[in-house]
């Protein structure tokens, strides 16, 4: 069949079963007619006619031979002999194997009991479990035969109890997916439409693969949404009564929905939002008894966490609008039976929840850190500071004992006997990192409980006049509890190296609290607090936490000092380039060739009285004013329009030329000598509290800097 070169004939013959496949293998001598052809050089054309090519009877029909004779000893009676029996199967192994490869190709058929028969020849191979390569290699093999076949070459049922029984999942998820699309279809009874939807689930949830376990959620809403379009209705049983497809999904999906929370909350939550919006009080019941609660946690943890908002923020605020007050009760209550540690987290983060009710609720699991919460949003400051302090206290006891237990004085065993097996150097220290494990967990307790209550004094010290009643005596509680800690430990009475433990504990939380102190509390206050209250106490640890607050208040100060000193430094450049911008111009030396200070003839004053409102001065580098055509805007325009005014500046202008030149010119110590280039006529007018008509000849813009005096006026 795999020659490159054969061909054969074309047969319409259809695949029948085994029992009625009936072939003459050959002739009285035992030789097939193709043999004879081959033998006398013969085609099976006429003589005379052209020779051809020989053709290959048709593959089925090879087929059909070959399976006659492979299983004619099954009509051997119960007297066969048994090398008969282990010939017959070697022989129907070796043909169904030879049957998967063609019919995996396409080339051949074979009838449904033949095609089960390869199927559980095929499945065989995957039972041992210890053999995984060779397990899922055999499982892919089905599933490409099962693809390539056609849906009506195969009893669905057979062959998905073959395949169950060899644990090959994925290729029974084919086979259910197969029936869930029939039973849409209409061409199979619906009641198995749920057992084929919750069965195709189960496949997906048991594999090992996770990547493929989370395809289950896009697969269920892929068929609800499928059933939820679908225009047809069907009937169940012989009642002939009518039912939504999509009723049925939903249905079985929502007896799955603690499988799903278990794999992925979050996903499970956006299915939810798509499918079960309208029943979610249904869903919350349904989780409610799964696991103790712990699956209905999970759930609404996904929603309230925000965790669904990051993935869908759609979803996310569709299930949070649904969320009602008892709800989010209910999370509350669930979160203190299994993780207390995030109670205060989300009770300082969020406000849908009844304050009393959670007091109690906190209460009665033994948080401390919700419970001072609360107490302080009711307004009980003081009790929730001190159930805080006792709490610490407690704390510390415990991590007292913890640290006891490290090292040789607190670790018990049978020396001689470890030895003996030696184990002991093992066993040693794995317990030694054990206690380490629970002292560093502790620890990190203790500063958690710390934080709370420093966060509690922050919250409720500063200067609005609601705090005014504790003001800085909060942090100093605090404050005194750490210090006297030392006494009520009994440190002195504890081992060397237990004490030194415990000691670096304190001074951590002592510069943990002095830290948030100093940005709450004048310095002044605190290190008198610490040196008159505390006079008779050895403050030894103190030192190097008062001395480095003492050098970060330096620094500040440091620092500060030298950003007001570049402000400053700032602020003066600015104004001097103010200053120069203001008093900029050029000095004009002549109008239109006409010098300035000297004899004018009535002919060029006539040349400078035209000079029209439209008409400014350009001064190029020598000091000679040309009058240049700018559009001025409609404002100006309409305001200078007088021509006298044009003249009688210049007039003066003129004059002031004249009595500069003839009087001897003085210095003036502390100011420039008031010259046509410094200072203008306005401004020495301004100064003596009088103005001029040449104040008021065109408009003076204004922005961030001025413009050059002389714009638009020659005064």
């Amino acid at each position: 069949l795999d020659a490159p070169g054969a061909k054969f004939v074309e047969s319409e013959s259809k695949a029948e079963p085994v029992a009625a496949w009936d072939v003459e293998v050959g002739d009285e001598n035992g030789e097939t007619v193709l043999q004879q052809m081959r033998r006398n050089g013969m085609s099976s054309n006429t003589p005379g006619e052209e020779e051809i090519d020989i053709l290959c009877p048709d593959r089925q029909h090879l087929v059909n031979i070959l399976s006659s004779v492979v299983y004619v000893f099954e009509s051997e009676g119960a007297n066969a002999k048994m090398g008969n029996a282990l010939q017959s199967q070697v022989a129907k192994d070796a043909f169904l194997d030879f049957m998967a490869k063609y019919l995996l190709r396409g080339v051949v058929r074979a009838p449904k009991s033949l095609t089960l028969s390869i199927i559980s020849r095929m499945s065989s191979r995957s039972i041992s479990p210890k053999d995984c390569p060779a397990r899922l290699f055999a499982q892919d093999e089905v599933i490409q035969l099962l693809k390539a076949l056609p849906r009506d070459s195969y009893d669905r049922h057979e062959v998905l109890a073959t395949v169950k029984q060899s644990r090959m999942l994925r290729a029974a998820l084919l086979l259910h997916k197969e029936g869930v699309t029939v039973c849409l279809d209409g061409r199979e009874n619906v009641c198995a439409l749920s057992e084929h939807f919750v069965s195709a689930i189960d496949c997906y949830l048991v594999d090992e693969d996770l990547k493929f376990r989370k395809e289950v959620f896009d697969y269920a809403k892929k068929e609800c949404v499928v059933a939820s379009v679908a225009t047809s209705m069907m009937c169940v049983g012989d009642n002939k009564e009518a039912t939504n497809a999509h009723e049925l999904l939903r249905k079985a999906l929502h007896t799955k929905l603690s499988d799903l929370v278990s794999l992925d909350a979050v996903l499970t939550a956006q299915l939810v939002a798509e499918i079960f919006i309208d029943d979610l009080d249904e869903v919350m019941n349904s989780l409610k008894s799964v696991e103790g609660g712990e699956i209905q946690f999970k759930f609404l943890h996904s929603i309230i966490s925000e965790d669904l908002s990051r993935a869908d923020p759609v979803a996310g605020q569709v299930l949070n609008a649904n969320l009602s007050i008892d709800h989010h009760q209910t999370y509350l209550s669930l979160m203190a039976q299994f993780h207390p540690d995030m109670v205060y987290q989300h009770l300082s983060t969020h406000d849908n929840y009844r304050t009393e009710e959670c007091l109690k609720l906190c209460q009665e699991y033994e948080i401390a850190d919700a419970s001072a919460y609360l107490l302080e949003r009711m307004g009980n400051i003081s009790s929730a500071l001190q159930l805080m302090l006792q709490t610490l206290e407690g704390r510390m006891m415990t991590l007292k004992r913890i640290i006891r237990g490290i090292g040789p004085s607190g670790y018990s065993f049978d020396r001689n006997a470890l030895r003996r097996t030696g184990g002991l150097g093992r066993r040693k220290q794995d317990h030694n990192l054990a206690e380490n494990e629970k002292k560093e967990k502790e620890i990190q307790s203790v500063k958690r409980i710390l934080i709370v209550s420093l966060d509690l004094c922050e919250r409720n010290s500063g200067p609005s006049s609601a705090r005014t009643e504790h003001g800085s005596q909060l942090w100093f509680n605090v404050l005194d509890r750490l210090i006297n800690a030392k006494g009520f430990l009994r440190l002195a009475k504890e081992l060397p190296e237990h004490a030194a433990i415990m000691s670096a504990v304190l001074s951590e939380l002592l510069q943990m609290t002095m830290q948030r102190m100093v940005s709450n509390i004048p310095l002044p206050d605190l290190v008198r607090k610490i040196t008159t209250d505390h006079s008779g106490n050895r403050l030894g640890e103190f030192r190097e936490m008062i001395m480095s607050m003492l050098k970060t208040y330096s620094c500040e100060v440091d620092v500060f000092t030298r950003a007001a000193d570049v402000m400053h430094h700032d602020v003066r450049c600015m104004s001097l380039e103010k200053k120069r911008l203001k008093l900029r111009g050029s000095r004009v030396q002549s109008v239109s060739g006409v010098q300035l200070g000297k004899r004018v003839f009535p002919s060029k004053i006539k040349a400078i009285d035209d000079i029209t409102s439209s008409i400014i001065l350009a001064v190029d580098s020598e000091g000679d004013a040309t009058t240049r055509e700018d559009i001025l805007d409609d404002v100006t325009r309409s305001d200078v329009k007088n021509k006298d005014i044009v003249a009688v500046a210049l007039s003066k202008l003129r004059r002031k030329r004249e009595r500069i030149s003839g009087q001897k010119k003085h210095r003036v110590w502390g100011r420039a000598q008031t010259t046509v280039n410094m200072m203008t006529t306005s401004d020495v007018n301004f100064c003596k509290g009088k103005s001029s008509e040449a104040a008021f000849m065109g408009p003076r813009h204004i922005g961030a800097l001025s413009g050059a005096e002389h714009y638009g006026r020659l005064g």
